[in-house]
């Protein structure tokens, strides 16, 4: 059976879900699937270039569905920006994975720039759109980087007793509307 690249992907997927991004390596994936890992380098660069088709495939759904939803669902900047952070909470460490892939290339995921083509309509400068979209990225990027941290700390005991984090959803909404309230400010 030859290996394919979505054997690849899916493989690495499983990695990430199951163990998180630390056990993500390439000797790994190699291992997972039976092959050396020369193997892996004809479908795939290197592991910067799996992540950034991880970084895609958490964030698939968030593309189909989000921006005609959000025409029903009041302001549409809000709801992409709690449909993004669903699809990175759905994975472990999908905030890390997504992160690293926007460094890479913050242009190659779709529902991250949908946020500046909605933000376009908030009657900001082409250069204020671009910084309140980076803005909330990194916001949305850190706010769920934090939830999923917090989340593996209190899993594996780490965390005191005393420590709680609630309201997740309701404080990241917090932030997503003073991000919002801020740049109509402008």
């Amino acid at each position: 059976m030859s290996l394919t690249r979505r054997q690849i992907v899916d493989a690495a997927m499983d990695i990430l879900r199951h163990y998180g991004l630390g056990d993500l390596s390439m000797r790994r994936l190699a291992r997972d699937l039976g092959v050396q890992p020369g193997a892996l380098y004809w479908h795939v660069k290197n592991k910067q270039d799996l992540l950034g088709v991880l970084a895609e495939q958490i964030l698939a759904q968030v593309d189909a569905d989000t921006v005609d939803s959000a025409a029903t669902d009041g302001d549409p900047v809000r709801r992409l920006a709690a449909d993004i952070r669903t699809a990175l909470l759905a994975v472990r460490d999908g905030a890390d994975v997504v992160s690293l892939a926007h460094a890479l290339n913050p242009e190659a995921l779709p529902a991250i720039a949908t946020l500046r083509t909605l933000l376009q309509d908030a009657g900001l400068t082409d250069q204020q759109t671009r910084w309140g979209a980076r803005t909330l990225t990194h916001f949305i990027l850190g706010a769920v980087a934090e939830e999923q941290t917090h989340a593996d700390l209190s899993a594996a005991g780490l965390l005191p007793e005393n420590v709680r984090q609630d309201n997740d959803d309701e404080a990241f909404l917090f932030g997503v509307d003073a991000v919002l309230a801020g740049l109509r400010a402008r």
